[in-house]
């Protein structure tokens, strides 16, 4: 806490004015992302695969959910990227084919969790273990 203390007591001297407005309107836009769209959009996710998994055990639904988050920070970057790629005027600087590698990425991830979660249900039910109903 001390150091966070120090390095904002040290922003006034190291930024000018028009680069402090921005760093706070900066971190205004990034509250905002935050609370009016990425907080909705994760608990609406996560209601439903909560709605859909509710017949799944807890650790099937934990890989599901595991997933998806692995694959949205990954689609994140991926995105940030192609972004990039698009306006740069260098074009030894980006050259991988982050589409491409994106769209791999989600089959192999997907196969990956649909294999997890066929073996993790397939070795409870062996055990004569019951699923948990919720809703009667």
């Amino acid at each position: 806490m001390g150091l966070a203390g120090y390095g904002l007591m040290g922003l006034p001297s190291q930024l000018g004015p028009p680069q402090l407005l921005g760093l706070l309107v900066w971190m205004a836009v990034a509250v905002l992302l935050h609370d009016g769209v990425i907080v909705p959009v994760s608990t609406v996710t996560g209601a439903g695969l909560t709605r859909v998994g509710s017949g799944l055990r807890p650790a099937s639904g934990a890989v599901l959910r595991g997933a998806l988050m692995t694959g949205a920070v990954v689609t994140v970057i991926a995105g940030i990227l192609l972004m990039a790629q698009s306006v740069a005027r260098n074009t030894s600087a980006l050259e991988g084919d982050y589409a491409a590698h994106l769209l791999w990425f989600w089959v192999v991830l997907s196969g990956v969790a649909a294999v997890m979660v066929y073996g993790i249900e397939r070795a409870g039910s062996g055990r004569g273990e019951r699923k948990q109903k919720t809703r009667p």
